[in-house]
């Protein structure tokens, strides 16, 4: 009975040291804040006064709601892609030879790249952003499908093959089982990454959105703010991660657990 009592006290103890490391980031906030001035770098105080007074303005709805629907469209589209690619990739080696060199293409160049190219072709606004994301989350998603598909045990292809499963019913009862795990976690890196990729966008290059909001506090001097929106863009990741993306991809990933029985 004892050892499994002691089960859960890794966990608290992670909790305990998560805790303690969030107190430390605040504490060193707080001492650069003090270093460096109001100017440049706000309090930990002064931003989390200043968020209440941001979500209440007139432009939050309208910055927060542009950068929420680039978000969604920009990762989603791309995982879709990036996905349909892979399983076709994953399916036929010609297919993989022919994509290979794009694959490492769009992984190798620098976002900031990708995000000067856009503007030229694109100009300011949701579809320079949208396709800049579409772009750069489009070969993670790719890797990662490329790489379960070809991990999956042949003797299991070859059976599907004697039983005459076509191309579709192979994809639903085969492939996507075994899919599930690296596709939840390149879904939540996609998705994290998303947000990243569509706030430095936005500061480089939209007129609306939490990247815009940043630089516009930023060009004010208005330090506060500029602390606010990132706070707030670190509890949109967090939310994203913590309360949907970790729960689906535990809840998908139930049937590879193993039993007690």
């Amino acid at each position: 009975m004892k050892p499994m009592a002691n089960l859960k006290r890794p966990g608290r103890t992670s909790r305990l040291w998560s805790l303690l490391g969030v107190l430390l980031l605040l504490a060193g906030w707080q001492v650069s804040a003090s270093y460096m001035g109001p100017l440049l770098m706000a309090t930990p105080l002064e931003t989390f006064k200043a968020i209440p007074r941001l979500l209440s303005s007139d432009s939050f709805l309208l910055h927060a709601g542009d950068s929420l629907l680039r978000i969604a469209v920009g990762v989603s589209t791309g995982c879709a892609i990036g996905f349909a690619l892979g399983v076709l990739a994953g399916h036929n080696t010609r297919v993989r030879g022919l994509l290979e060199p794009m694959r490492w293409l769009l992984m190798a160049i620098p976002p900031v790249v990708v995000v000067v190219l856009a503007m030229l072709w694109f100009g300011l606004g949701s579809p320079m952003v949208i396709f800049m994301t579409v772009l750069m989350m489009a070969p993670g998603m790719y890797v990662n499908t490329v790489k379960g598909m070809l991990q999956v045990d042949r003797n299991l292809i070859e059976m599907t093959h004697v039983y005459r499963y076509g191309f579709w019913r192979r994809l639903r009862h085969l492939y996507l089982p075994a899919l599930t795990a690296p596709l939840t976690a390149a879904l939540l890196i996609a998705t994290c990454g998303g947000v990243r990729l569509v706030v430095m966008a936005e500061v480089l290059g939209a007129e609306s959105g939490a990247g815009y909001a940043l630089a516009n506090a930023r060009s004010t001097f208005d330090s506060a703010e500029l602390y606010a929106w990132i706070v707030l863009i670190l509890l949109l990741v967090a939310v994203l991660e913590f309360a949907l993306l970790q729960p689906l991809q535990r809840r998908l990933g139930q049937w590879q657990e193993p039993s007690n029985a």
